[in-house]
């Protein structure tokens, strides 16, 4: 008989965890050797296998799984873990059954167990690296990029509401804009809304964000003597090192050369 995991429970040790009212996620650790008996999660999730290997066993059919791929295990799907002689170090990531409900999600959710193969969705390994440094801001969004992989809902050549979302993401630095908050003021699913966004733009929603911050303080920089920290939390930065490190990433140095190199 199968054990039951009720909402956010795992086995292994929980190494990580951060939790919203659509997702938890969290990195769990298994022993060498660990053998996890029959077992179904409550809630449907996503399992990636950072390190290790084990076998999963369900419906007496056994597979092997090997570092960076990812489960998909519906909700109520039974199964059995045999980790082998390096354990396994795990992301999981739990849709919460509310918020699938309330979002209309189940009918875009896999209503199968699935193995996809290393490298299959970059969102989630964007995801992985950016939980793993303390780093949830775009976590929404990467789930729900995910999820509209699922959706085969044509994209028309017409979408009104495209220009009041690049006018809030290109104005408003005040607030982090989540794709929940602004499909909530443009009335767009918040998943039809990441993908068609990409799909028309070509970046998405999180990134678009991000180029108009750094728009904004590269704007600065050339306009003001404002100090780099209020640059920062003008443009919507969190803080000065988080704006340092995407100026960097993005021009390939940081605001203070750059504004040396102005005045020289």
């Amino acid at each position: 008989m199968s054990i039951i995991l009720s909402p956010g429970n795992y086995f292994g040790n929980e190494q990580q965890f951060n939790e919203d009212d659509s997702f938890k996620l969290n990195i769990t650790i298994y022993q060498p050797e660990t053998h996890i008996h029959e077992h179904y999660h409550e809630n449907a999730y996503l399992s990636l296998l950072i390190n290790g290997s084990y076998e999963e066993v369900s419906k007496g059919r056994d597979t092997e799984i090997a570092p960076g791929e990812i489960l998909f295990r519906p909700a109520g799907y039974s199964h059995a873990n045999n980790f082998h002689h390096t354990g396994g170090k795990c992301l999981n990531i739990e849709f919460k059954e509310e918020w699938l409900r309330r979002a209309e999600v189940f009918r875009i959710l896999p209503d199968k167990a699935a193995v996809y193969k290393a490298g299959t969705f970059d969102y989630l390994y964007r995801l992985l690296y950016a939980f793993s440094n303390n780093n949830i801001v775009n976590s929404e969004e990467y789930m729900l990029l995910w999820l509209s992989e699922f959706n085969t809902e044509k994209i028309p050549e017409r979408l009104p509401w495209l220009p009041q979302v690049k006018a809030i993401l290109e104005n408003e630095f005040e607030v982090h804009h989540t794709i929940k908050s602004i499909a909530a003021r443009v009335f767009v699913h918040p998943v039809y809304l990441a993908r068609a966004f990409k799909e028309r733009e070509g970046i998405t929603i999180g990134d678009y964000q991000l180029k108009m911050r750094l728009r904004k303080a590269a704007a600065l920089l050339f306009t003001t003597t404002l100090p780099v920290t209020d640059i920062a939390f003008t443009a919507g930065f969190s803080d000065a090192p988080h704006l340092v490190r995407a100026f960097r990433a993005n021009y390939h140095t940081t605001p203070h050369k750059f504004r040396s190199l102005l005045k020289s």
